[in-house]
């Protein structure tokens, strides 16, 4: 968590920046120069928030008769009755070839074993310490904060024997993105969110080869700002899909959970809003 808050931190910090001085750069090669930064956080900030929020949610669950992976959107239930083996990942033959992509807290991904085709899936948030939970046909590797208690407290359920094993369940993010396109609702702020955010896009870039100066904002007397050049006009685009993604990650982590589906809703009823606002500034900036 500290990885992914201090991620978040530098990368909104060297955005905000070159956000900032790009506002106050002049046209050409400068000016992309300063933007590239926020170009960078634009995608990366929203992921990262979705994969700290991935994190905060995730958990194993050992019990009598289940054993329950989740990590974030992804959930695994497996009947106690039918894990084969839980054993420490240096006791496989061979080297475990990790996820090429990871990072602390985010060990995510499938790999295939060597000399084999079995795959095994990543819910982890370390390579120290891994665990491998065998189930028919499937391998996971999962990163309990006490490997070894995890272990004795496996032994101990499985010497008592399941009484009442659940049915299986396996839920992959694409089925919580299915539920969000099949919601009404969801579907509408979504697609109107994004539909808003190209418009403004579009927009903006039929108006900037037109435009050699545009006022950003107001002095407190009500008087324009001092006019730059009018290409700066698309950094409201750019800070607007920004808004958007962001909304857009979280609603849909939020989305999974029917008590939290209200927040949801709020987030991307925020993208439309925002998007509005966004318009309005692009209006009332051209204009003065």
């Amino acid at each position: 968590m500290i990885f992914h808050l201090s991620a978040i931190a530098l990368l909104t910090l060297f955005g905000a920046a070159g956000f900032w001085q790009a506002m106050h750069a002049n046209v050409g090669p400068v000016f992309l120069l300063y933007l590239l930064p926020f170009l960078i956080a634009l995608p990366l900030v929203p992921f990262l928030i979705f994969r700290l929020n991935n994190l905060e949610n995730a958990s194993y669950t050992l019990a009598r008769d289940s054993l329950t992976l989740r990590w974030g959107l992804r959930l695994e239930v497996i009947p106690m009755n039918t894990v084969q083996w839980v054993r420490p990942a240096s006791d496989l033959q061979g080297t475990l070839r990790l996820p090429r992509l990871r990072w602390p807290g985010a060990v995510l991904g499938t790999r295939r074993l060597p000399g084999g085709s079995t795959v095994i899936e990543f819910m982890a948030s370390q390579t120290e310490g891994l665990l491998v939970v065998a189930a028919p046909g499937r391998l996971f590797a999962i990163s309990p904060e006490n490997p070894d208690a995890f272990l004795r407290t496996y032994q101990h359920f499985i010497e008592l024997g399941s009484l009442l094993p659940p049915a299986p369940q396996s839920v992959h993010p694409t089925v919580v993105i299915t539920r969000v396109w099949r919601s009404r609702p969801a579907r509408f702020l979504t697609l109107g969110g994004a539909l808003l955010s190209l418009g403004l896009l579009v927009w903006v870039s039929l108006l900037v080869p037109g435009l050699s100066e545009v006022s950003l904002g107001f002095l407190p007397d009500g008087t324009p700002h001092h006019p730059v050049p009018g290409i700066r006009l698309m950094l409201l685009p750019l800070l607007n899909g920004f808004s958007y993604v962001l909304n857009l990650f979280l609603g849909v982590a939020f989305f999974r959970r029917e008590e939290t589906q209200a927040l949801a809703y709020l987030l991307w009823s925020a993208g439309i809003f925002v998007a509005v606002l966004f318009f309005a500034a692009v209006h009332f900036s051209v204009a003065v």
